[in-house]
């Protein structure tokens, strides 16, 4: 009796991704970059690979305590979120003139709050800012979520490695815009159906000119009539206006006029 034959190897799963959600929320205590700054202007970028960087808005009214609420949404596997090492930075940035100056830089463990199998539970830490000197000046509010790739906002978002929030919502809307106009369109077009009108060249007749033209024909045969009947003068049908004209006198009434006496009137 013959062994079976090997089954052959399992094909490899395809990996699993997910979506990380970073919320930068707000810093207290940073340190200007300089003294001759008259209001401190900061903004963050946070990125998880240096070659793909999300830069959160410019807070320009908090000056050393920002606040941004800005979220930001990276693609990653499930070996990066299990993997202990795994981090993400921030670096907190001040306008300037010519150039912004750097004030301080955050490495954020994912493995401090963030769990693979807490899909959906949003956690908060603060974490201390390091400077360029590599001294610690002020702390950085943030916030992170793991979001399902099935969802309806991962399905969105299919292809797309990093996305900041407000521009996803920029594109949603401009996508909602777009078909709302398209149905709008589309409506217009059922709606006006009985009054077609034919966008052709000189050559091709439109329905809109046949019966406009058979209106106005019908309004200057009216109009035609009524002058017939008015013996005192005639009216003449124009686009949208009309104008009386009153009648010249006739030869035979100049004449009764120059036989008229002008002492008996008669």
């Amino acid at each position: 009796m013959k062994s079976p034959a090997p089954l052959p190897p399992p094909t490899p799963s395809r990996e699993t991704t997910h979506l990380l959600e970073i919320n930068l929320i707000s810093a207290q205590n940073l340190k200007p970059p300089s003294a001759n700054i008259r209001r401190l202007q900061t903004y963050a970028v946070a990125y998880i690979d240096p070659t793909r960087k999300l830069r959160s808005r410019v807070d320009r009214l908090g000056g050393e305590n920002p606040s941004w609420n800005d979220k930001f949404i990276f693609r990653v596997s499930s070996d990066f979120l299990a993997s202990e090492t795994s981090s993400f930075t921030v670096d907190i940035y001040a306008v300037g003139v010519l150039k912004d100056a750097l004030l301080g830089s955050v490495r954020f463990l994912l493995s401090n709050c963030v769990c693979l199998h807490s899909t959906g539970v949003p956690s908060f830490v603060a974490v201390q800012i390091r400077r360029n000197s590599g001294r610690f000046q002020g702390v950085l509010n943030v916030g992170a979520m793991v979001i399902d790739a099935s969802s309806e906002v991962g399905s969105s978002l299919a292809g797309v490695s990093a996305i900041g929030y407000r521009d996803f919502m920029g594109e949603s809307h401009q996508r909602r815009k777009h078909r709302r106009g398209v149905s709008d369109q589309s409506s217009e077009s059922e709606s006006c159906g009985g009054d077609s009108v034919d966008y052709s060249d000189g050559s091709e007749s439109t329905d809109s000119s046949t019966s406009g033209s058979n209106i106005l024909k019908e309004l200057n045969g009216r109009r035609e009539m009524a002058g017939k009947c008015n013996g005192e003068g005639m009216i003449l049908c124009g686009l949208g206006f009309q104008k009386k004209i009153q009648r010249r006198p006739s030869d035979q009434d100049i004449k009764d006029f120059d036989a008229l006496d002008l002492n008996t009137g008669r």
